[in-house]
């Protein structure tokens, strides 16, 4: 963690301009904003689950929020409120460990994102007005040999690999249990009543889950468009200016780019739209099978 830090505080990914400041905010504030709109549906879907004993059909006269096993009586009100208490703050300290966790990945990437849109922003100004063939001028008045593009580029290689090498190996897992998850909610769902306290708690949490896989998938996804459109900022730039020895340098990054970059475990659950919607397949398709069993039960 402390070396991936250090990647983005390098002087190549700093800003120089009030431009390329303005891309980085951009992403910032992406982040942001994916961390609070993930946070308010959990804590909303914790909210849900807290009140729905409280709110809808009681089985008991001391329902609790969830089923536990509980080494002592809860028939005194007092126990009975401390005990509704420890297993509200619980899941409410879960969700935001979980969501910082989560949202930890999607900054990374979205920084990321903003380094790669940054490296293109440089490299479409390239010989701008032709101000010696080997630099080029960025708006604050100071040059930036073609070698620092390079090293830029080399540089989000690095950023990128140190993202997978320390969370997609969680990932995967993470995405193993979610297709289980995904098609045990909706089996419960099925067996509720619609509208009921129970179902509408069932379709929050389920929404949750799936917007937590989603967004892995969907910032993946931009990471890749994202890395293929090096290229073609190289392309737009006047390159036919350019020495022999730049051009070799700007092939090579062009060469490179056009692979594009993914986060993936060994090639297997790659962060890509693709793989969200192989997850709802097989989710339905696990749900399908759940569904005959329970019917011929």
């Amino acid at each position: 963690m402390s070396a991936l830090l250090n990647c983005f505080r390098d002087e190549t990914c700093q800003p120089k301009n009030s431009e390329e400041q303005m891309i980085l905010i951009k992403y910032d504030r992406k982040a942001r904003w994916c961390v609070r709109t993930f946070m308010s549906m959990s804590q909303a879907t914790c909210l849900a689950f807290v009140f729905a004993p409280i709110v809808g059909p009681q089985d008991t006269d001391r329902p609790l929020p969830f089923k536990t096993y509980i080494p002592y009586s809860i028939s005194d009100w007092y126990i009975y409120v401390l005990t509704y208490l420890q297993q509200t703050a619980a899941p409410f300290y879960g969700v935001l460990l979980s969501v910082s966790f989560d949202a930890l990945v999607y900054g990374f990437t979205l920084h990321a994102c903003g380094q790669i849109e940054l490296l293109c922003h440089r490299l479409s100004e390239i010989f701008e007005d032709q101000f010696n063939v080997n630099q080029y001028r960025i708006k604050s008045n100071k040059t930036v040999v073609i070698g620092e593009c390079v090293r830029h580029h080399l540089r989000v290689h690095e950023l990128v690999s140190r993202i997978q090498s320390l969370f997609v190996w969680t990932v995967t897992i993470l995405f193993i249990f979610s297709m289980v998850t995904l098609c045990t909610s909706i089996f419960q769902m099925s067996k509720k009543r619609l509208l009921s306290v129970g179902f509408l708690s069932l379709v929050l949490y389920f929404g949750c889950m799936l917007f937590q896989v989603f967004f892995y998938c969907w910032y993946g996804n931009e990471l890749q468009l994202k890395s293929k459109s090096i290229s073609d900022a190289i392309y737009s730039s006047n390159w036919t200016t350019a020495t022999l020895q730049d051009r070799r340098s700007l092939l090579f990054v062009m060469t490179i780019s056009q692979r594009g970059l993914k986060l993936s475990y060994y090639g297997i659950f790659n962060l890509a739209l693709d793989t969200f919607t192989w997850i709802l397949k097989t989710s339905y398709s696990v749900f399908n099978v759940l569904q005959q069993a329970s019917v011929t039960e």
